[in-house]
Order: C-alpha cells, then structure tokens, then sequence
C-alpha cells in the first residue's frame, strides 16, 4: 500500500521527463524511493491499461542501475498493478484505489489508528494523508481539490461545535465519506441516518470511567482537568468531569493555561494531551513527588509507552486499533457503518 503524506519534502532531488523523482540523500534506499515514485505516477498519472517508463529510460534518466530498476518492477508485478508483455513492455495491470485519510495532527493514538488501516488494506490501496491542524483554510482547500478524485474519505470533523458537520463536507458523496474518533456536539441528537462514522464517546463514557475509579480520586484534595484553552478537545468530555465532580462531591479545577500547571502534593490532574502530561511528570521529578502516592494523574488516550512510564500511567481511552480496523472495513466493503467505540478505563499506578 502507497501512502503519501502531506507534508513530504524533497532536496537535492534528480528529476526527468517522466516526472519520477529520486532524492539523493535519503534515509530509504533507491529501490524503495523508485518503488514508491512509480506508485505514486500509477495513482496521479497512469490508468490501467497503461504503459510505463522502460528500464533503459530509467536508467538512463535517473542514473538508476538496471537491476534496481528490474527488482522495482518486479515487486510490483509481484503486487498485481504491474504486468509485463515482450511487446508492450510494462504497464499498470490495475488502477489504485485511491483514499484520502485527514487527521487533526499527529499524535501516538492517531498512529495507531492508520497503522491499522494500513494492515488490513492490501497493495491496491493508496492513501493520501493530510493534516488540517486546525486550519480552516487549509481543511476547506484539500476537501474542494479531492471531491470526486477519491473511492474514500476518511475524516476527523474539522467543527464539533455544530450539530451539523462542515457544510463543505457535503461536497463529498456521502456514501463514501466516514467520519472518525470525534462526534459532533450533542452527538444523540445528529441525524446519524445521512452520514457514516466510527467515533468515540468523549460524554457518558468519560462520566462512567470516572464514576468506577471515584474513590481513587477522592482521596485527593482537588481534582484538577488540565484544558488548555487552544486544545480542540470536545467540550463534552469537561461537562462530564464537572457532572461526575457535582454527583460525587468533588472540589475540582480547570487548569486552562500551561504555565498554570503545577504538580501539588495531594492534588489529581486529569491530563487531555501529552504534552502536558510530560509537564506534570517532570515536575513531579523535580520535587520528588511520586505519582500514585504524592500526586494523582490520569491521562486521557492510552499509549504504548504509558504503561511503563512512571510504574504506569492510568487512562481513559478508547480503542484505537477496533477505530482503525472499523475504518478499514469501511474502505473495503463500502458497506453503511454507523460505530461508538467502547471506552475504558485502564487502572495503572499513577492513581
């Protein structure tokens, strides 16, 4: 499967008329870089049936030896988008199917989710993956240049404020449009019927989390959730920290500035991204505060590495890897999905 990130960059890169480029200092190795190159032509520029660049001009143009150049195709050939005839040559044996996979902005658990896509799709695919960061325009401009270019879209909702997702979303069919991890506001109330989603349930399920593991939490002298103010988290997930906070009777605190973060002997933090979560545990280790017994965290998405940082970090997080495999049925069957992903708690020594 070819994926082609958004941000990719080339320097120093041997250029020809075929509009195959290879990057002379890079960290992947010619065959790969060729490997990738011509899939990339077979998504943007060839259709099937098509011929495709020869050996010699190849080698000729890229300065690429012969037998790099026989092993590229071969392993396509080995894929099934490339055939060979004495006559014709090489050409493309079947088109890609083309996805395009927007994200927010990279993160651990939304690796996971596209390392699972990438699993279950086999070499006809062809993902482009884009993130919007946020950005409006940015967001607005990849959906207009795509409608009607892929066989899927797979899309984190740039708005979640609204009942209704983006107005330029409707530009795309909607049967091959599915939106994934983050539900619009009110979600209970959204005309599920129109569109297609595998989403996380950022409301009851936190409530209910926090709600098994309360009397963990009230041994501590304030409960703090740490949002800062720029953080796209949905707004649903606060009201369900402060709706578990009033039930339980628990003093709580929204930490919604970075420098306002501090690690207080006797306080639990509820921490919505990493980076803050690297925050409170480096000051934790500068004042000799020992999570789990000092100071509460609880995080909100697991990641591999939170069960081994600091005797392990409990979290509430949904699954990522179910996400993916649901979005990667979706792709291949094309078939009507409409799935809440569980979330969990998982109990490590951090609380």
């Amino acid at each position: 499967m070819y994926i082609c990130f958004s941000t990719v960059q080339h320097s120093m890169i041997n250029k020809n008329s075929t509009g195959i480029s290879i990057q002379v200092n890079s960290g992947e190795t010619k065959l790969q870089q060729l490997i990738n190159e011509l899939l990339r032509m077979i998504n943007t520029r060839y259709k099937q049936g098509d011929v495709l660049p020869s050996v010699n001009t190849l080698n000729k143009e890229l300065g690429i030896s012969r037998d790099t150049v026989f092993k590229a195709y071969r392993e396509l050939k080995r894929r099934k988008i490339v055939d060979s005839t004495p006559a014709k040559g090489y050409y493309v044996n079947r088109e890609l199917k083309k996805i395009l996979l927007i994200l927010d902005f990279y993160s651990p658990f939304k690796d996971i989710v596209y390392r699972e896509i990438e699993k279950k799709l086999d070499s006809i695919y062809s993902i482009d993956l884009v993130f919007h960061h946020y950005n409006r325009k940015l967001f607005d401009s990849v959906i207009l240049e795509s409608a009607g270019r892929y066989n899927a879209y797979i899309v984190m909702n740039f708005d979640t404020k609204k009942l209704e997702i983006c107005d330029i979303l409707a530009k795309i069919d909607p049967s091959k449009l599915l939106l994934l991890d983050i539900p619009v506001e009110n979600w209970k109330d959204f005309d599920k019927s129109k569109y297609n989603y595998v989403w996380q349930d950022f409301d009851e399920a936190v409530f209910h989390s926090l709600t098994k593991i309360k009397d963990r939490i009230k041994q501590y002298r304030v409960f703090h959730i740490v949002n800062p103010d720029r953080l796209k988290h949905p707004d649903i997930t606060i009201e369900a920290f402060y709706r578990f906070c009033r039930k339980h009777k628990v003093q709580c605190n929204t930490i919604d500035s970075p420098a306002d973060l501090k690690a207080i002997d006797g306080d639990c933090y509820f921490i919505l991204r990493q980076r803050d979560l690297h925050a409170i545990l480096s000051q934790c280790y500068d004042n000799n505060l020992e999570p789990g017994k000092h100071v509460g965290i609880l995080a909100y998405n697991d990641s591999p590495l939170y069960e081994f940082v600091s005797c392990g970090i409990t979290v509430i997080s949904t699954d990522f890897k179910t996400m993916g495999e649901k979005a990667s049925q979706f792709i291949v069957e094309g078939k009507r999905m409409n799935e809440i992903i569980p979330t969990k708690i998982i109990l490590r020594k951090s609380l």
